[in-house]
């Protein structure tokens, strides 16, 4: 298996691991998830399930992974940042677009109270879980 960061092959040692070493994972965490530091933001091969710009920094976050369930900040420390001293930040817009798992609607998400990151409506939901269930 190859290291999600650095490209090193390596041998797992569970079955959720994806990252060669401690300061890979390290990286992985205080980056946002970001793969693969010297290739830019953008992930040949693999579908982009959803983007937004961050609210604390505003950079443009690719979501690409189905596990990955940021929707507001790029990474663990714009989110501590923005808690830490949230008088001090002056709130963004909330643009999010994401493509619906059943149906592939394009979904864009304007309200900061809009949870929906998956799917475009509760019916899809159902109708994808009474799909797929095993």
């Amino acid at each position: 298996m190859k290291c999600a960061v650095c490209g090193k092959e390596f041998e797992p040692k569970r079955v959720s691991q994806r990252y060669c070493s401690y300061t890979c994972r390290r990286y992985a965490n205080h980056h946002g998830g970001k793969e693969h530091p010297i290739g830019g933001d953008t992930f040949p091969g693999q579908p982009i399930i959803r983007k937004f710009h961050c609210v604390k920094c505003g950079k443009l976050v690719y979501i690409t992974d189905q596990n990955d369930c940021r929707t507001k900040f790029c990474s663990q420390q714009c989110e501590k940042r923005y808690w830490k001293h949230p008088g001090r930040v002056h709130s963004r817009t909330v643009h999010r677009e994401f493509r619906c798992r059943t149906c592939g609607k394009l979904v864009v998400v304007k309200d900061p109270l809009d949870r929906r990151t998956v799917f475009c409506s509760t019916a899809c939901c159902v109708r994808w879980f009474s799909k797929n269930q095993k």
